[in-house]
């Protein structure tokens, strides 16, 4: 390769395991893809993305229409430098990046593949990339992986293993990671955004607390206001009469 090569690619069912002798960073940008990369399992969607060093064996699946953003870097180029030792397999994507990735879906698809448009993407893209690792260590980044798929799945049956697997490590890490770092557990996150979520939703006086409950992950009515008495120290029905209090008097 001669340079960064950057553009918007779709992935189609199931890529049986390859490897390449480039650096490939791959961005989300709409939709979700499932991947290999060596020993590390995870998905690209949302706020996460992932790098796959030159030379690591990698596979694909593809379930749905998506669309995502992606780098390969030659090992040897002139932009800043990509180490595996430095940057996850897995990682979060910074919000800025995200608006990033959005002007250049705008601009897309000839402006994308213009030469000028190519170098100075890249220089941004992996530059923001390249710091990655130095600024944020890798107890942090494991959270951020963790919370952001938590926050895509919160209807869901998820699990730790499951939040675990999409962080890219082990349950005992993901635990450790959050004791570390949020001086609490995964599953105790989990519950608090899924109450944060429930809360939201209660603000709005045309939506069912049954419903509120199945959309904000909890298995029913009863079990959302058991979490909630728990945790908060209040019943759903409390909280919505205080939210919409609150909202008649600044009206």
């Amino acid at each position: 390769m001669n340079g960064t090569r950057i553009d918007i690619r779709h992935y189609s069912g199931e890529i049986e395991r390859h490897r390449h002798d480039y650096h490939q960073v791959i961005m989300p940008y709409r939709g979700m893809l499932e991947i290999e990369v060596g020993r590390e399992a995870g998905r690209v969607g949302g706020s996460i993305g992932a790098f796959v060093p030159a030379g690591c064996q990698h596979a694909f699946l593809a379930r749905q229409a998506n669309a995502f953003i992606v780098l390969d870097v030659p090992t040897d180029g002139g932009m800043p430098a990509l180490d595996h030792a430095e940057v996850p397999v897995f990682f979060a994507v910074d919000p800025g990046v995200h608006g990033l990735l959005d002007s250049m879906h705008a601009l897309a698809p000839r402006t994308l593949l213009a030469p000028a448009y190519q170098q100075a993407w890249s220089t941004l893209l992996l530059g923001s990339l390249a710091g990655h690792g130095r600024h944020v260590d890798e107890a942090e980044l494991v959270v951020r992986r963790a919370t952001a798929f938590m926050k895509r799945r919160l209807a869901d049956s998820i699990r730790v293993a499951d939040i675990a697997r999409a962080a890219g490590v082990s349950s005992r890490r993901l635990h450790e990671a959050f004791l570390k770092r949020r001086e609490t557990t995964p599953h105790a996150r989990l519950v608090a955004l899924r109450l944060d979520a429930a809360e939201r939703l209660l603000a709005d006086p045309a939506q069912s607390i049954a419903d509120i409950a199945l959309r904000s992950g909890h298995a029913d009515q009863s079990a959302l206001t058991r979490a909630m008495r728990r945790e908060r120290g209040a019943t759903p029905a409390q909280v919505r009469r205080c939210l919409l209090g609150r909202s008649e008097e600044k009206a």
